[in-house]
């Protein structure tokens, strides 16, 4: 089944239309028709749109992992016809090789292609699991990097402000010459309670960063040019802060948009 579909009979048993879907997700309308009509051509960074369909399957009670698993083939990500016709040559092999010229040898071919039909099942699984699993483990790299890398913990955020760090003496004399200091800040984010979806998104690099399934005191703090949007699954359990700046609450509940610019 088409995920488009399985999205739109999941809306269907809930007795909710597109549109208190919309109101109820804060995502557009038009991206959860697009979504349910498997259109996924929609001029949207693919972080987003993994993120909005996650996002969505959650709020239709799915399996979050399956629908992005189905994401995947549909954004051709997987090669499943490839992948078909490796295995079907298998079974075209068996019967170019049987001998069917006396009857003790067609036995025997129809006990292979029984046998054969047995474990293609689980052959098509193992190796979907094995494609899913390596798929993701390079997007996690390419979104997340080097964890060597990463920005050393944060301290609390508190209302005092916040100590500025050596990132933000970095960031204050950037080797690009072509980056204003004045433009240039840091974004400290922290979690008071759980957060299945945030993405940060640097409208002067234009490079979103996403973060998943974060718990209770988790922080980190993300160098920013300029201005900066943002998208929280569950807006009542994030609390940022500009440089030294106090602590600052986001209005509203559950997932929502909000942007920041100085």
């Amino acid at each position: 089944m088409a995920i488009g579909q399985k999205l739109e009979e999941a809306r269907n048993r809930k007795g909710i239309s597109l549109r208190e879907a919309s109101e109820s997700t804060k995502i557009r309308g038009d991206y959860l028709s697009a979504f349910e009509s498997s259109s996924f051509d929609i001029n949207l960074p693919e972080v987003y749109l993994r993120g909005f369909v996650r996002l969505y399957a959650r709020f239709l009670d799915l399996d979050q992992e399956a629908v992005l698993a189905d994401l995947d083939l549909e954004l051709g990500n997987i090669s499943a016809k490839s992948s078909k016709k490796s295995l079907g040559s298998i079974s075209n092999n068996e019967k170019d090789g049987s001998d069917f010229s006396n009857s003790g040898s067609s036995t025997k071919a129809i006990s292979n292609n029984r046998a054969y039909s047995i474990r293609k099942p689980i052959i098509y699984t193992f190796a979907s699991i094995l494609s899913i699993t390596i798929l993701i483990s390079i997007l996690i790299y390419a979104f997340t990097g080097d964890s060597s890398k990463e920005t050393p913990p944060l301290t609390p955020l508190n209302g005092n402000g916040i100590k500025e760090t050596q990132a933000n003496t970095l960031l204050n004399s950037p080797s690009d010459k072509n980056v204003d200091p004045s433009d240039s800040f840091i974004l400290r984010v922290a979690a008071i309670g759980p957060i299945s979806l945030l993405i940060i998104d640097d409208q002067g690099d234009g490079i979103p960063k996403d973060f998943k399934d974060l718990d209770v005191g988790w922080e980190t703090e993300i160098p920013i040019i300029k201005s900066f949007r943002c998208h929280c699954s569950d807006l009542e359990n994030l609390r940022f802060a500009i440089d030294d700046g106090k602590e600052k609450k986001v209005d509203g509940k559950g997932a929502g948009n909000f942007s920041w610019s100085p």
